[in-house]
């Protein structure tokens, strides 16, 4: 193990995962009325309407979710912790209590790692060791990472088809916007089992990403980097 490699500790492990299992039924079981607000968290109008690289990544029949959070420092220097995401990687930045339970074995990293500072089109990132790697459809070094791909589905694509994208916005020398954008597919093979899933999704999602928005930023402002 390198010994240089910080990973979260024990204390806030704990302390992130009560938070998570508190907000989880409150999002979960108020999501038909919270919808309204949690959808695009913290995004501005022109963020949700304007048209973002990764939209390109989906068909125009989706539904978009733009969540954003304000950042003191500057883009350059979130960056590198926006790049290293992935398991085997530097983990998700989100609740790793949840994480385990779904049997993903991610450890989260505090630290910048040099060996993880760069990323190539077409290359898969891993969410779940059973689950095939997402790839990366488009991305502008220290500005934004697209993951998706395009074209026509085939019998191999997800069912809704999705792309998941970061997008780095300097706002000033000093701090920047960081964003996150999904968009969602409709099903092409809608059934009553398939909606209830991605309706039990969705607010998971919002969870999970608020979380991972809180934890880059904490990092990126007070971690040196």
């Amino acid at each position: 193990m390198d010994t240089d490699i910080i990973y979260r500790s024990r204390f806030r492990f704990i302390c992130e995962g009560i938070e998570g299992l508190v907000l989880l039924p409150l999002i979960v079981l108020s999501w038909p009325l919270s919808k309204k607000w949690l959808a695009n968290w913290g995004a501005t109008p022109s963020e949700c309407s304007r048209s973002w690289p990764g939209d390109t990544l989906t068909s125009s029949s989706v539904e978009t979710f733009t969540r954003a959070i304000d950042i003191e420092v500057s883009a350059e220097r979130v960056w590198p912790w926006v790049v290293q995401f992935g398991l085997d990687r530097a983990g998700f930045y989100s609740y790793e209590f949840f994480e385990r339970l779904l049997g993903i074995p991610v450890r989260n990293v505090e630290t910048i790692l040099p060996a993880f500072g760069s990323l190539e089109l077409g290359m898969e990132i891993k969410l779940h060791p059973n689950a095939p790697g997402i790839p990366v459809g488009d991305l502008l070094e220290t500005r934004h990472i697209c993951f998706g791909q395009a074209g026509e589905p085939t019998a191999a694509t997800p069912d809704p088809r999705r792309s998941w994208s970061i997008y780095i916005e300097p706002h000033t020398q000093n701090s920047c916007r960081l964003i996150l954008r999904s968009c969602v597919e409709e099903l092409r093979k809608p059934s009553i089992p398939k909606q209830l899933s991605l309706a039990f999704e969705v607010p998971i999602d919002f969870l999970m990403e608020q979380r991972m928005l809180r934890t880059i930023r904490r990092l990126a402002e007070n971690v040196k980097s």
